[in-house]
């Protein structure tokens, strides 16, 4: 079964359920939620950016909106039909350019992973460049805090809603973390919940390795 990142996914909409709870239910059913090991020390994990749902819940509301006014005015003004044409235009955009999931893959072993539009791969780059962080948000007094996965080249995914229980996030994230052997930080620049576990490697010269070719058939 794939695991795919989205808002449809990873949050839980369910206004009764803290967010938390729902991403320590995820991680005792999948220990490397949401990505799925694909091959020993493989893991890979497909991303479906928001703003294909919002092209497509935006068309479709554009559509039930100018059949009802059709229906009770029986005429289109200029106006209505400029703002519906440029909001159909908007929306056929944004389906066209987000409607092939994107797929993020990891190989803990040789610290490399791979970034893929479709089956067009984009990067391939070193393991310390993608990493899990506690990303916050202040709101009056309080701050709360989401776990995010991050990384060079590739589109930033939330993994649940914002809490502002930071403790049980910061465990979490360590944890799945260290199953995908990934760097950690935790929201503040300077603090002792960093896991750090691969730094810049030396420069090579740019040649697409053995290991990342093993990572490619894997995915």
């Amino acid at each position: 079964m794939k695991e795919i990142v989205g808002i449809w996914v990873t949050w839980n909409l369910n206004i009764w359920d803290r967010p938390e709870d729902f991403l320590k239910k995820r991680l005792t059913k999948n220990p490397t939620y949401p990505f799925r090991e694909v091959s020993p020390n493989n893991f890979a994990v497909e991303i479906r950016d928001w703003r294909l749902q919002f092209g497509y819940l935006t068309a479709i509301f554009g559509l039930v909106t100018v059949c009802s006014w059709y229906f009770i005015f029986g005429y289109f003004d200029e106006y209505f039909f400029l703002v519906t044409l440029s909001s159909l235009v908007t929306c056929l955009y944004l389906i066209g350019c987000f409607r092939q999931p994107r797929k993020l893959v990891l190989n803990s072993e040789s610290l490399e992973y791979l970034w893929y539009k479709g089956d067009e791969l984009l990067y391939h780059g070193h393991y310390h460049n993608v990493y899990l962080r506690l990303a916050g948000q202040s709101t009056g007094s309080c701050i709360y805090y989401k776990l995010v996965i991050r990384g060079y080249k590739i589109e930033g995914q939330d993994l649940c809603r914002a809490t502002k229980n930071k403790e049980k996030l910061v465990k979490f994230g360590k944890r799945l973390a260290a199953k995908l052997n990934l760097n950690f930080f935790d929201y503040e620049d300077s603090s002792s919940n960093h896991a750090i576990r691969h730094y810049c490697p030396p420069a090579t010269n740019g040649k697409t390795s053995s290991t990342a070719r093993s990572i490619q058939s894997a995915a």
